[in-house]
């Protein structure tokens, strides 16, 4: 397996090196090239991303054939190749094991993608219709954390006010799923208005960074 597995990282690699793009790559653009986010979407080209990385999924060996140092490997390198290709692979509500974030990249690695030249591209991380809670990601799926996360919300006739404090209570309970008992750290000052300045602008306190400064100084 270390055989395979070294050259299976050295393609990954190579690929990642030698990004073949659908668009001409200018060295100077003008105002008029940009496009809007809905545009893009709307008009980019689509690509097989097995035939365009030249990495197949049957290449990509299941977890449980893998040690956990070889996990972390191949999902580093697989990682920064999408990146290359602009459809980064990310989950940002919570911590998910490197193990099952490697299953849920190799079990929907067959897909097609919009090539983006403008925005950020995303892979996508379930197939279209698949039921909550039953892709790779399993008890992490992140799906029907933001179906939960959103369900109190409607559309109605509610103040600003009371939009902001919505807003506040929705980015709290995503704070603790995905931090912890760190959350805190990462306090939405902006959304709260106890925290507002002088003149009623919401002011936000970067207390996070902060505090990731003060864990690298440690």
């Amino acid at each position: 397996m270390k055989k395979y597995l070294d050259q299976l990282i050295a393609d990954i690699e190579h690929s990642t090196q030698n990004v073949s793009w659908p668009f001409i790559q200018k060295e100077v653009y003008e105002l008029w090239d940009w496009k809007s986010d809905e545009e893009e979407e709307r008009t980019a080209p689509s690509r097989d991303l097995e035939v365009w990385t030249g990495i197949r999924k049957y290449e990509l060996p299941p977890s449980e054939s893998l040690t956990d140092e070889e996990v972390e490997r191949l999902f580093k390198a697989l990682s920064e190749m999408l990146e290359a290709y602009n459809c980064v692979f990310v989950i940002v509500q919570f911590s998910v094991p490197t193990r099952i974030q490697y299953e849920t990249l190799r079990d929907n690695f067959d897909q097609v993608v919009k090539v983006k030249q403008w925005h950020q591209g995303f892979f996508a991380l379930c197939k279209p219709g698949t039921e909550y809670g039953k892709c790779a990601l399993g008890q992490y799926c992140h799906c029907e954390f933001f179906a939960e996360l959103c369900s109190h919300f409607v559309e109605d006739d509610r103040t600003p006010e009371q939009q902001r404090a919505d807003e506040l209570e929705m980015e709290i309970t995503y704070l603790m799923r995905k931090h912890g008992d760190r959350w805190d750290r990462y306090y939405p000052y902006h959304l709260d208005k106890n925290y507002d300045d002088e003149y009623g602008n919401p002011y936000d306190y970067l207390k996070g960074y902060e505090a990731d400064y003060d864990d690298d100084d440690e």
